[in-house]
């Protein structure tokens, strides 16, 4: 089992607002750094996903360094595993709760396209907005593919508990598991680029829409 480890959205940024009142670029930075902080559960989540991953991987290799002659034994550890894949499930829901109040929030800037009459500020935008896009659907692959992999735990660890254990069947789902893990690796790998870009283009909407911001 391999830890996931997403990257932030956010950038930390202090905004301070020039004299000239608000206007449609700072609404957008309003909504902008809203979705930020909905992302805010989404990353309380990983330190514990980790946690859970390694400890299930520990319980695993214990499993197999006893060998069939404990059985009682073996069912506890594998019963521990299973409660903590359960965990793992629902923070997944709670990730994906908070990329969803995310999206929702940045999708309201849309609605001050029309009010960019600047060229190269609304291309600005509009990028922008294609990048969280892609950043989106890049979540949902990974949401996908991980939510699988999960599945694809619970089922090795009820079969580590079952007395008429086969190995080549044991076998079969350890190496079913490690690819699906490949898959969830390579979604990661996509989901963080696609938030490096989104990052990138925000960082260009404010520079472009001259907005007053120190980053830390």
């Amino acid at each position: 089992m391999k830890y996931i480890k997403w990257s932030t959205m956010g950038i930390m940024l202090i905004f301070l607002l020039a004299a000239c009142g608000n206007n449609a670029a700072e609404d957008v930075y309003q909504h902008l750094e809203a979705a930020v902080e909905l992302e805010q559960p989404f990353e309380e989540q990983q330190q514990p996903l980790q946690n859970a991953e390694m400890r299930e991987n520990e319980l695993f290799e214990e499993i197999i360094a006893i060998g069939t002659s404990e059985i009682e034994k073996i069912q506890s550890l594998a019963d521990e595993a299973l409660n903590s894949i359960d965990s793992r499930k629902q923070m997944l829901e709670t990730e994906k709760a908070s990329i969803e109040a995310s999206y929702e929030e940045f999708s309201k800037i849309e609605e001050y396209n029309e009010q960019f009459e600047d060229e190269e500020l609304l291309s600005s935008l509009e990028e922008l907005q294609a990048t969280m896009e892609e950043r989106y659907e890049q979540y949902q692959l990974l949401y996908n593919s991980y939510n699988e992999a999960a599945n694809r735990d619970q089922k090795l660890f009820t079969q580590l508990k079952s007395e008429d254990l086969v190995m080549e069947e044991l076998q079969t789902q350890v190496q079913s598991v490690n690819e699906q893990y490949e898959v969830v690796e390579e979604h990661k790998e996509a989901f963080n680029t696609a938030t490096d870009s989104y990052n990138e283009n925000k960082r260009k909407f404010y520079e472009a829409a001259e907005l007053n911001i120190s980053y830390d």
